[in-house]
């Protein structure tokens, strides 16, 4: 009878969206009593507010901001002025731009109850689902790289026997916290800072052991999200890769007895196809037979030497620093939309063939 009732109480199926939003991050799950939970709201551009609408959500029990830099809390204020919202839960560090500061604004003027996150926090849901917030501790982590994003609320949200694991954009240091704090396995990664070589150790996926790795990054970003480095310690991992900027929106359903991505085709797989792109896919398992010797090539006239780089070398490596990215509100050029969809339609039938 005790196991009937432990059943029950996680019967049904949790939906997952990872909203397609360009460079930023938004996280929709909608769990078997109906409860709605969004964890932030991409940059201003991608309009989360009509993407919820359209997935007919008109209220919203739990709103996490993971931290406060502009592609994850961007649209966060048309969703609070536009839909009801019942809690407003983020990192407690604010930050010094406007978009913050008009979002904490509008939070109370609709009368939101707002408050920090902290670890060791257990919320439940009706249906059996649980939210165990991991990160920020009692303390902030301070020095960082980012403060901001070193202090992403992370998130680990248990359905039955899955469990999804979310980052927010937190980095090495917050992974080494949580290893110190035994973080253990879970099947669902969405993978911290879209997928920067700042975040997702080989340490840390140690710890994970993911099946299942998820990363929102916009179409040939600026910043060369995702990283190599990230991509091949996922690979090496045997995680499958999910990405918005190859798929769109990607979505998961959690039974309590397994996740299955219902929206949604892998850029790579354990034993199966792979798309190249940011990186050819490494073979794990196949390294072939060893290659034939090569003849020497002819000598050739020593080059002229040449002038140094006009770009520093700091710069060559594709990734910005998010303190700057969150003060760029530059617009994107002309058809810039348009472009995004044709190049995911043209690795939809790459991928198809």
């Amino acid at each position: 009878m005790l196991l009937a009732l432990v059943s029950a109480s996680w019967a049904g199926t949790l939906t997952v969206h990872m909203l397609d939003v360009g460079q930023g991050d938004a996280i929709l799950m909608e769990t078997p009593a109906g409860d709605t939970i969004l964890i932030d709201a991409g940059p201003k551009k991608a309009k989360v507010y009509q993407q919820l609408k359209t997935l007919g959500v008109d209220e919203l029990d739990l709103v996490f901001a993971s931290h406060a830099h502009a592609d994850h809390i961007g649209g966060m204020q048309d969703v609070v002025e536009n839909l009801r919202v019942r809690e407003y839960i983020d990192s407690g560090m604010p930050h010094t731009t406007q978009g913050y500061a008009n979002l904490m604004r509008a939070v109370a003027d609709e009368n939101i109850p707002a408050r920090r996150a902290m670890e060791g926090e257990v919320i439940e849901l009706d249906d059996g689902i649980r939210i165990h917030v991991l990160w920020p501790g009692q303390s902030y982590l301070r020095g960082t790289r980012s403060d901001l994003n070193s202090n992403s609320v992370v998130l680990r949200v248990e359905h039955g026997q899955d469990c999804i694991l979310l980052m927010g954009d937190a980095e090495e240091p917050t992974e080494h916290k949580l290893n110190q704090q035994g973080l253990g396995p879970c099947g669902v990664l969405k993978v911290a800072h879209h997928g920067s070589d700042h975040s997702t150790s080989p340490a840390f996926l140690r710890s994970v052991q993911p099946e299942i790795a998820l990363i929102s990054a916009g179409v040939d970003n600026r910043y060369g999200h995702p990283g190599e480095s990230t991509l091949l310690n996922l690979q090496r991992a045997e995680a499958a890769i999910y990405r918005t900027d190859f798929w769109g929106t990607v979505t998961l359903e959690s039974s309590g007895k397994g996740v299955e991505v219902v929206d949604g085709r892998p850029w790579w797989e354990p034993g199966g196809a792979a798309v190249k792109e940011t990186v050819a896919p490494i073979a794990l398992h196949d390294t072939g037979p060893a290659p034939l010797p090569k003849p020497a090539p002819a000598p050739e006239p020593a080059p002229a030497p040449e002038a140094p780089p006009a770009v520093a070398p700091a710069a060559l490596s594709g990734v910005r620093n998010v303190d700057q990215r969150a003060q760029d509100d530059s617009p994107q050029p002309q058809g810039w939309w348009a472009r995004r969809r044709q190049r995911r339609q043209e690795r939809r039938k790459e991928s198809s063939r």
